[in-house]
């Protein structure tokens, strides 16, 4: 047994796939996740795969504010300590701002902001102790620049990066033993889209989609690593550094054009 690793979305998409390849390195698991019978599923499927790995689940909707707490609560409980936490969990909202349910934007934020942040702090608090770690942000493409039609799920995932980066920084400065990665996948056809409301969207078919088994590959490689950051397509990392060349207005024009296609209402 090697680590004991905290994945939150661990019941489907770059969550499972990642905890997939932990799991066949020894490591022990914790998958966090909406109430619902896939995420049982999703543990057994890890359990036949590899039968001497130990799986913990934890039903929650990390939406609410006392979620994480009690999320870090149910592992001491078990007297588990976590070596790595995968920040995986989030969802988006697609359209225009004022069109799109306000509840629904409020219950993103909290998820892909509020909830990742508390977590990480509950990590930091007992990684710190013992000066060893790895924190695994999953932001995305959408965090280089402001997207219009996805504008607030662009924010909450440049938080992400922004965040992520900055603190792979300031522990790099203090020569922490605690490891950051930030990972910034490209579209990918998952239950995401469905929760966006983005089936009609041509961007999970471009050029810029991918798909879970390279992301979540990429990721794993990334962390073996140790690296910053983690941009699992060919082209972005050649992409990234010619746009910053050009005006952010070229970017955002880029950005809306693609996102704008079947726009629901």
């Amino acid at each position: 047994m090697n680590q004991t690793v905290l994945i939150t979305g661990g019941s489907r998409g770059i969550g499972l796939a990642l905890a997939r390849h932990f799991a066949r390195a020894g490591d022990r698991l914790i998958l966090a996740a909406l109430p619902d019978p896939e995420l049982e599923h999703a543990a057994q499927s890890l359990k036949d795969a590899f039968p001497d790995v130990q799986v913990l689940t934890y039903p929650v909707d990390l939406t609410t504010p006392d979620a994480p707490q009690r999320l870090w609560s149910f592992v001491h409980e078990h007297q588990w300590h976590v070596d790595v936490l995968v920040n995986n969990a989030g969802f988006g909202t697609w359209g225009e701002v004022p069109r799109i349910d306000v509840e629904q934007e409020l219950r993103m934020i909290d998820l892909n902001i509020r909830a990742v942040y508390s977590l990480t702090r509950l990590a930091l608090d007992t990684m710190q102790t013992r000066d060893s770690g790895h924190i695994i942000f999953i932001a995305s493409i959408a965090a280089f620049q402001p997207n219009p039609y996805m504008a607030t799920y662009g924010a909450t995932k440049a938080f992400i990066r922004n965040f992520g980066m900055a603190l792979y920084h300031e522990l790099k400065a203090k020569r922490s033993g605690i490891r950051v990665t930030t990972v910034c996948p490209p579209a990918i056809p998952t239950a995401f889209r469905e929760v966006a409301g983005m089936h009609r969207s041509t961007l999970y078919s471009g050029w810029l989609s991918s798909d879970v088994e390279t992301v979540a590959r990429a990721t794993w490689k990334g962390y073996l690593r140790k690296s910053r950051q983690v941009i699992p397509t060919w082209y972005l990392p050649l992409i990234n550094p010619i746009s910053r060349l050009l005006p952010e207005q070229f970017s955002i024009w880029l950005s809306r054009q693609t996102l704008r296609q079947n726009l629901p209402g």
